[in-house]
Order: structure tokens, then C-alpha cells, then sequence
């Protein structure tokens, strides 16, 4: 750990203090990278299944089905003419347009479903009456129930330029009047930093740019161990049951099991060995290098043209590098570190949904409503420039 690290560190913890916080390790030992967000040892052989086991899947298909259709009234096929993918896109609209939205991008082996329960835990923590925020997400390429491109193409240049559309073209059917936050986890934070670093002059109404559980270094060292990741897992599971057990209990990638209840089943699809993998990860392969490259300084200097405020969300362990450390000293943006924890992980928005929540919507009152939030946090609404005495 380097000495402007260590001293970053020290700067945290004693401001943490100052306003008795301690989200960030004591020892900095602690905070040293493991390297990977994944499971060096997934247990289950790959051994195909006799076949699914209908009586244990029923159950918790209706509850899947049921909790997808109740959280995402709009679910919408986008289709983007120049690539030929047809995206599976699903909105809960905000109750108002003083209510901001949410537009959101998971990870690579991820889907839509894994903001499911966030979207339910923003609903119930906007606190206030008949008012909470809207959240658009979608399956991007090769992804959930959305198709690919042919040959597959996942370099982080196409899946911004997906993400591209799918923006404009939420915008063009639904016009929102409502601030935009951009929420990404994982690969999902590098894209939407890439999206507007390229795009620093859009018309769109966006706020704040928040980024969950990805850091350049340790992203790129994380990478080297996903071919023995992929090789490890089960190709396929006899019922849901079982692998939401494997992601739980076997990886340990999720730690929740209401989370786990909706985005596992929304990863697998049926067939005469069982339920199988919608992701082929290997065909992400040859697109690794591009996705996580100038991250950092991509994060620290996007969206100045806009005033974009910037939020870094981290489960615990990562390394800032020395980009993020200095950007942070400089207030570029904010950082939330949850290290006290042994029930999260890489996929914090499931594992914790309504801690995560609680801290968007702080965020977003900072940066909507600043004179409100410094009332109701600190009393009184500073009058930067006004004479402190008459």
C-alpha cells in the first residue's frame, strides 16, 4: 500500500470519526485487494442434470414472475436497427417528475433482474408520502432476454454504443421531465463512465453518475481469474432452488436470499439438461481487455460539461488507485466504502439493497434539492457570499 494511500486512509477514517461513522477496515492491511470478485472455488461439478424438477421450480417461478411484473409495470422490447439486437428493457415509472429516475446497467453474467429488490427498497426509503423515484434497466447484449449480435461483439466501445441507444431512445418514448442518475455495477460502471466521456454534450436532464463496486486495478487483476471461474461452474442446475443454493451457499456471489429469489431465476432458461446459463461468458473472452482500460481517469473527468455530481459505491477490500485517491482529496466526487459487513459482496445492490438505496437517495437529495438537505441535515441553508454581519 502506498504512503499517499496510507495517508488517504488516514484523512477518511479521522473524518469518519469526526461524525462517528466507521465504514472503512481499522487496519489497512485489511483494505489490501484480494484480486477477484469471484469465488476462487465454486463447488458444484459440471456434471449435467437428469432434468428439472418442476414441483421445486413452480414455487419460485410464480414468485419470480410475480415480483418482475409487480416492480416493472413496463417491460418493452427496444430494437436497435444498426446492430439488429433487441434489448429487454423494464421501467418502474417515478411517481412524479419531481421524483428522479434511475437508468441502470449491470455487470458482464449479470441481467436486469439484479436491481430488482433496489427498485422496491428506493421505493420504500424515498420517505415521502405517494412519492418515490422511477428506475429503468435493461439485458444488455447476449444478456437476459435480450439476443446478440452475430459475430458476437462485447467490447466495451459496442455495449456504450448500445447504451447509447437504448438512452435516446427511453428519452424519445417517454420524455422525461424527471432528473436522470445513471447507475451502474461493475462492468455496467465502466460503460456508463465510457457513455459520457464520449458524449459530454447530451441533452438529457443528467444529475449524478453513480458507480457500484468496480475499480480499475482491481477490476483488470480480477479478470485473470475468471477462465477458472467459468471452467468451475455448473453448466446446469435440476431447479431453480439449486441454484440460488450455488450462488449462495457453494460461490458465496450473493449473500441475500430475497435478492437471490429474483435475479437467479432471471439467469437460466429451460432445457432437456436442466436449466442452463442465458450468458455464453466464454464469448466475452476477447473483449476483456477493453472493459475496464482508463477507468479511472474516465471517472474522475467525465461529465464536467454538465456538472455531473459522482458517487463511488464500494463493498470493502478494493485498493483505490492513485487517480481515485487524489480525485477524492480534490471532492470530485463522493465515496462510500461498506467494510462492516460479512454479508456483502461484489453485487452489493442485492446484498444490501436498503443500505444502497438509503445512500442514493442522499445522494440525490444533495445534488436536487442541496438547499433543502443542508436545512433538514444541518438546521440552517448557507448564503455562500452573503455579509456575515450587518
Amino acid at each position: 500500500m502506498s504512503d499517499l494511500h496510507k495517508q488517504f486512509l488516514k484523512k477518511i477514517k479521522e473524518q469518519e470519526r469526526a461524525f462517528g461513522l466507521s465504514l472503512l477496515s481499522e487496519e489497512p492491511d485489511e483494505l489490501e485487494s484480494d484480486t477477484s470478485y469471484f469465488s476462487p472455488t465454486p463447488q458444484p461439478s459440471n456434471e449435467p442434470k437428469a432434468g428439472i424438477d418442476q414441483e421445486r421450480n413452480g414455487n419460485i417461478r410464480r414468485i419470480y414472475n410475480d415480483t418482475k411484473r409487480d416492480v416493472f409495470p413496463i417491460a418493452d422490447i427496444y430494437t436497435d436497427s444498426r446492430s439488429g439486437v433487441r434489448f429487454q428493457t423494464y421501467f418502474k415509472p417515478p411517481s412524479s417528475s419531481s421524483a428522479p429516475i434511475f437508468i441502470c446497467h449491470h455487470g458482464a453474467g449479470s441481467s436486469s433482474m439484479t436491481f430488482c429488490r433496489l427498485a422496491q427498497s428506493l421505493a420504500n426509503e424515498f420517505g415521502k408520502q405517494n412519492e418515490y423515484p422511477g428506475l429503468f434497466t435493461y439485458d444488455i447484449r447476449g444478456h437476459g432476454d435480450s439476443s446478440t449480435s452475430m459475430p458476437p461483439d462485447y467490447s466495451l466501445s459496442s455495449v456504450t454504443n448500445d447504451f447509447k441507444f437504448i438512452v435516446d431512445e427511453f428519452h424519445a418514448r417517454n420524455a422525461p421531465k424527471s432528473s436522470i442518475y445513471l447507475l451502474g455495477h461493475s462492468l455496467g460502471g465502466s460503460v456508463l463512465t465510457n457513455y459520457l466521456a464520449a458524449n459530454p454534450d447530451n441533452a438529457y436532464k443528467l444529475k449524478g453518475l453513480i458507480v457500484l463496486d468496480i475499480v480499475e486495478e482491481t477490476a483488470i487483476k480480477a479478470l485473470s481469474a475468471m477462465p477458472q471461474f467459468i471452467r468451475k461452474r455448473p453448466t446446469s442446475f435440476n431447479s431453480y432452488q439449486e441454484a440460488i443454493d450455488w450462488h449462495i451457499k457453494d460461490s458465496h456471489l450473493l449473500h441475500n436470499d430475497e435478492s437471490a429469489l429474483i435475479s437467479v431465476p432471471d439467469l437460466l432458461r429451460e432445457s432437456p439438461n436442466g436449466l442452463i446459463w442465458k450468458t455464453n461468458l466464454q464469448e466475452t473472452e476477447p473483449f476483456w481487455v477493453t472493459w475496464f482500460a482508463g477507468l479511472s481517469d474516465n471517472f474522475i473527468n467525465c461529465g464536467k460539461t454538465q456538472h455531473v455530481a459522482k458517487l463511488l459505491v464500494l463493498s470493502g477490500h478494493e485498493t483505490l488507485d492513485t487517480n481515485l485517491i487524489i480525485g477524492q482529496m480534490q471532492g470530485k466526487y463522493q465515496l462510500i466504502v461498506f467494510n462492516n459487513t460479512q454479508n456483502t459482496g461484489h453485487f452489493i445492490q442485492e446484498d444490501i439493497p436498503k443500505q444502497i438505496s438509503i445512500s442514493l437517495i442522499d445522494f440525490v437529495r444533495r445534488n436536487d434539492s442541496p438547499d433543502e438537505y443542508m436545512k433538514k441535515e444541518f438546521g440552517f441553508v448557507p448564503k455562500w457570499g452573503g455579509k456575515i454581519h450587518d
